[in-house]
């Protein structure tokens, strides 16, 4: 009976003093301690402008939906332009990878942003609010977005091997 409870009082101190002993599992069960549930390593940065009048439904959206603070807090840069004017000005001076705006403005946005050289992905609001997972539908449109700025590099530069090519059989 003496050594029973010997072994029980030595059981419940090396449970206690030496919580290395948990099994793989067991210290997700410990309170508080959990997962972290994060983006993978490998989500890239995106440059967002968010084109939304702040009176109309589509910023009351936005507003609502906190959009703005969801994407800063996963680490997109984040610009806010209510006008047309402010958006063709800053699209001037800057690089975007996704424009949000509302799904009415889809077609005007798309032909200014057409004449970008690096063109911008265009998201309707309505659309992103429609998804699941709105950082997805972002995370997919960088994605998309990465791949034409990678496949109009490819093409310059075969391009240029071919006009370089034509230069150097021209000498001969």
């Amino acid at each position: 009976m003496r050594l029973r409870r010997t072994i029980g009082v030595l059981i419940v101190i090396l449970a206690v003093a030496v919580p290395e002993l948990l099994a793989c599992g067991d210290k997700f069960l410990i309170a508080g301690r959990f997962t972290r549930y994060q983006r993978p390593k490998n989500a890239r940065a995106a440059s967002v402008l968010i084109y939304a009048d702040p009176a109309s439904a589509t910023g009351a959206t936005i507003k609502k939906a906190n959009i703005e603070t969801v994407l800063k807090r996963e680490g997109h840069h984040v610009i806010t332009v209510p006008t047309l004017p402010d958006l063709q000005t800053i699209m001037s001076s800057g690089h975007f990878d996704v424009i949000l705006t509302a799904n009415s403005d889809l077609a005007s946005v798309q032909r200014l942003v057409q004449t970008s050289p690096d063109a911008a992905i265009v998201v309707g609001v309505n659309d992103l609010m429609k998804s699941h997972s709105p950082l997805g539908t972002i995370d997919k449109a960088v994605l998309q977005r990465d791949q034409n700025v990678k496949k109009q590099r490819d093409q310059e530069k075969k391009q240029r091997d071919q006009d370089l090519k034509k230069k150097t059989t021209n000498r001969f």
